[in-house]
């Protein structure tokens, strides 16, 4: 059967879930694409439904419900400019902290305040090939479930703990007990060059801001700034890249005990 109506349940859900607030109340976001769809399947996301392009046959075995939406509905949820015709409702699922330290893995990030959603999907993506144990998106930081964000990380999201809304300072508390220090990019007088520091062993690597980069408060609780060198004339990195460069620094550093 083919849905026609816009007074659909699965389609008043799917509409929601095209904003922030409505993915919060269901707990659950939108994942497009056959390739990311696969994916989420592959990783065991526990998906609430498929939804196809009338018109559009996948070669995908789905072990929850499919439904099939009229070419102008289905055009009305996706949020991409070509969309493959087909995508999948998939339940939130919460990660914590102690997820990620559960990894016992010597490689954190700490994203303080990134406001872009290709950003912070570069940063999760990179992060999961990096081998970091998890990700942290303090308070101010685009949710998560953003659609941009939710493409660009390739469903890396999916592949290891992202936790969102806590403060820099409870974050950095808590994996310095854990064993963690802490290092930030910046470009502070004292900071060292990034290729001069070891960063042996376990580190929370804090990106700031793609404006005003990482807070004084958070400086002040680091154990090490670094940065990157650069060209004279070059104002400053891609808040992205320079978190990518950092991740594999300390990634040379540590492949030994990897």
């Amino acid at each position: 059967m083919v849905i026609t109506s816009r007074e659909n349940k699965i389609f008043k859900t799917a509409m929601l879930l095209k904003t922030s607030r409505g993915r919060s109340e269901k707990e659950m976001f939108i994942v497009e694409g056959i390739r990311s769809v696969r994916d989420a399947i592959g990783k065991n996301a526990r998906l609430f439904c498929v939804i196809e392009r009338d018109g559009v046959k996948t070669d995908i075995e789905y072990t929850c419900p499919v439904y099939t939406f009229a070419p102008k509905l289905f055009d009305n949820i996706a949020e991409t400019v070509t969309p493959q015709g087909v995508m999948a409702i998939v339940h939130i699922e919460k990660s914590s902290l102690s997820d990620i330290v559960a990894k016992q893995k010597n490689c954190v990030i700490m994203c303080e305040a990134l406001q872009d959603p290709g950003n912070i999907g570069t940063v999760i993506r990179t992060a999961h090939a990096a081998m970091a144990a998890g990700v942290v998106l303090t308070k101010g930081c685009c949710d998560l479930y953003n659609p941009k964000i939710v493409r660009s990380t390739m469903t890396g999201m999916m592949s290891l703990p992202v936790v969102q809304n806590i403060t820099a300072v409870e974050t950095i508390e808590f994996f310095r007990k854990n064993g963690y220090k802490a290092v930030a990019g910046a470009l502070t007088e004292n900071a060292s060059d990034l290729y001069d520091t070891s960063l042996e062993g376990k580190y929370l690597i804090i990106i700031g801001n793609e404006g005003n980069g990482v807070t004084e408060e958070t400086i002040s609780l680091c154990d090490k700034i670094v940065r990157i060198p650069m060209e004279d004339d070059a104002e400053s990195l891609n808040a992205a890249i320079a978190g990518a460069v950092m991740m594999y620094e300390h990634y040379r550093q540590n492949i030994k005990n990897l």
